[in-house]
């Protein structure tokens, strides 16, 4: 049985990362860089990575390493993960195509690109947490 107040610190710590994350993709997101938009998604994207590391560490205590994320993936039952990076890496690709077409029109460009930088994180962050905790609340029931 999980002790519903560890879970609920535990998703508030995750959340507060989400959101910081969230946050420096958004102002980060919002900076006009004419030319170096790749670099730019790039380095949110790794912030983003980041973020997911941070997550799992809250929940389980450890580092993620490669067999505990393969072990992850199976018993949660995520099996898309293909899928869902690659269409993680066209979602960054379209941000920066966007944010460097968009470079003529200044204003409307930082706010297009921080929203799109912004929410992209927090989709990510959020679906990670809910992967994460689902496989920490299975391992719990199984260590009872």
């Amino acid at each position: 049985m999980v002790d519903e107040e560890i879970l609920q610190q535990k998703r508030y710590n995750a959340f507060i990362k989400v959101m910081q994350t969230v946050g420096g993709a958004t102002l980060t997101g919002s900076v006009p860089t004419p030319t170096l938009e790749l670099a730019k998604a790039l380095s949110i994207s790794i912030a983003d990575a980041w973020m997911c590391l941070e997550i799992y560490r809250f929940y389980f205590g450890e580092s993620l390493s490669k067999q505990k994320f393969s072990d992850l993936l199976q018993s949660t039952g995520v099996i898309v993960l293909g899928g869902g990076l690659a269409g993680y890496v066209g979602i960054r690709l379209a941000q920066a195509i966007l944010s460097e077409i968009l470079e003529a029109i200044p204003i409307a460009n930082s706010i297009i690109t921080a929203v799109a930088f912004g929410s992209s994180t927090f989709i990510v962050g959020l679906a990670w947490m809910a992967i994460v905790e689902q496989n920490y609340i299975q391992k719990q029931a199984d260590a009872d």
